[in-house]
């Protein structure tokens, strides 16, 4: 059954002063000589002024806030119980400006959620010795945790995005914690790297039209997936290591009919994942390409990154992605994979709102 809808009070007038005064301010653990102070990991961060008058007023600010349950629910605000404004987490909606499929079906779109952590080195080990790069959405108080690890990453050509400050479900706080959540971690990844990212991911897919609106205004692309791992699940009895690796060979056994390239959802969250991860990459490769998510949708080599943006001779650290990175796919061929993608969606794998709890799409197979 849907989750009864439940009406939220939204206040968009958030006292910046008193949400200050409930922060503390976070000495990131790295040898890194800091510009910076970052807010507690624990906190939504307040944004400063100057970024929240990037956010012109607009009707989509308006749009009631969901309701976080203390078990995890995600319910929605809207009284009639109808996804009016297009919510992922309510029944999959996308829109055509969500990156969901990869456009090139020999593209198989790779990203790791939630880090950076130490655990992440093994997976760019791995990445190395077969000369691919991924796209990492990290986690702002993980950034100024490990920016040794992102810079790592990023130095040998991965590809770098944000996943907000504390994980945050976006759709169930405020117009400014929003705001926070993308550029405290902006400004975490300036800092360490000298790149601001185009790219976003929301917590738990949680998106709907206010959110995006908001992510328009800042200058990102929300990036979503069209095949989830649930390896997260694993440690919790949701998944298994074995379930998991079966669910990739079943999608690259659809790979011939396939009209549009995988984009799958993993994370380097602990050994758990990471560990999975290791087994799972060696089924895809070489019999797909493992690619950016901005290769994954057709971007120019650069535009992942607002300082390389348009830039098109801008050559990719990677030598494997060299055949992809200035994509030769035609604007005819983007546009049908928006157009499956937003006719589509998520398709019948997608999230019901029927106990929304702490997981996100379970997706059997490819679209």
């Amino acid at each position: 059954m849907i989750a009864t809808a439940v009406a939220l009070l939204y206040t968009t007038n958030v006292s910046a002063q008193a949400a200050a005064a409930e922060e503390t301010y976070a000495i990131p653990n790295s040898k890194i000589s800091w510009k910076n102070q970052y807010p507690s990991g624990t906190t939504k961060p307040t944004p400063k002024p100057e970024w929240v008058a990037l956010v012109k007023d607009d009707p989509a600010l308006n749009i009631k806030a969901n309701i976080l349950t203390a078990d995890g629910i995600i319910q929605n605000a809207d009284a009639t119980g109808n996804n009016t404004h297009c919510n992922w987490t309510w029944d999959g909606c996308v829109k055509p400006t969500d990156i969901v499929h990869c456009v090139d079906p020999k593209i198989w779109g790779t990203s790791f959620d939630d880090g950076p952590y130490e655990i992440t080195r093994e997976l760019l080990k791995y990445l190395k010795s077969i000369d691919r790069k991924v796209t990492f959405f990290v986690v702002g108080k993980q950034v100024i945790t490990w920016p040794e690890v992102l810079k790592e990453a990023y130095d040998q050509g991965h590809e770098i995005g944000i996943h907000t400050w504390s994980h945050s479900e976006l759709t169930t706080i405020s117009n400014e914690q929003i705001i926070g959540e993308l550029k405290w971690t902006e400004l975490a990844i300036k800092e360490v790297l000298g790149v601001t990212p185009r790219l976003m991911r929301p917590p738990r897919g949680d998106i709907d039209d206010r959110v995006r609106y908001i992510v328009k205004q800042l200058g990102y692309t929300p990036a979503m997936w069209s095949v989830d791992s649930q390896d997260w699940r694993i440690t919790t009895g949701g998944q298994t290591e074995a379930g998991l690796l079966a669910n990739v060979t079943e999608w690259v056994s659809k790979l011939p009919s396939m009209k549009t390239g995988g984009n799958s959802l993993m994370h380097d969250l602990n050994n758990v994942t990471v560990g999975a991860a290791l087994k799972a990459l060696p089924i895809l490769h070489p019999k797909v390409e493992i690619s950016k998510v901005s290769t994954c949708a057709g971007w120019a080599a650069g535009d992942a990154y607002v300082e390389t943006l348009g830039k098109a001779d801008t050559k990719e650290k990677s030598s494997g992605d060299s055949k992809s990175g200035s994509s030769s796919v035609t604007p005819a061929a983007k546009n049908a994979a928006t157009a499956e993608s937003g006719a589509q969606g998520l398709g019948a794998s997608a999230v019901k709102a029927t106990a929304v709890a702490s997981v996100v799409a379970v997706l059997a197979g490819l679209i």
